[in-house]
């Protein structure tokens, strides 16, 4: 994502880099003006330009530490997402602990009453003794 922003932010200084010789090429051999007019009027556009691109880069400057500021406060907000999660499962787990051993207990103890059954029943059906 950084490398792709990079290249966005070349390619729009690279576009007003361009646009700004082509704007100039283009006063030059439509000036109905003197040489020392066009001199002064190239000038005056060459600063104004050379204004806009340091504005331009302090622009670029502020988008990218907001940039990293979003990614720290992203990183930040994560890992208190992660220790509240992971301080919830404890908590569960530690609140399931007894209802998960009496289940386990009222398992055991119906396993032991339908052995029971069945050896009662074995012992009172007559068919399976023959």
């Amino acid at each position: 994502m950084r490398g792709e922003f990079r290249l966005k932010a070349k390619s729009l200084f690279l576009g007003f880099v361009v646009g700004g010789v082509a704007a100039a090429a283009a006063t030059l051999f439509t000036a109905p003006a003197s040489g020392k007019d066009t001199r002064k009027y190239i000038t005056v556009q060459s600063k104004s330009a050379s204004i806009q691109i340091k504005e331009l880069g302090k622009q670029l400057t502020d988008i990218k530490n907001q940039i990293v500021h979003v990614g720290e406060e992203g990183k930040e907000a994560l890992s208190t997402l992660t220790e509240d999660v992971s301080s919830s499962i404890k908590q569960w787990k530690s609140e399931i602990l007894p209802h998960q051993q009496n289940l386990q207990q009222e398992i055991a103890n119906i396993e032991k009453s339908i052995a029971e059954l069945e050896q009662t029943l074995k012992h009172a059906n007559p068919m399976d003794k023959e």
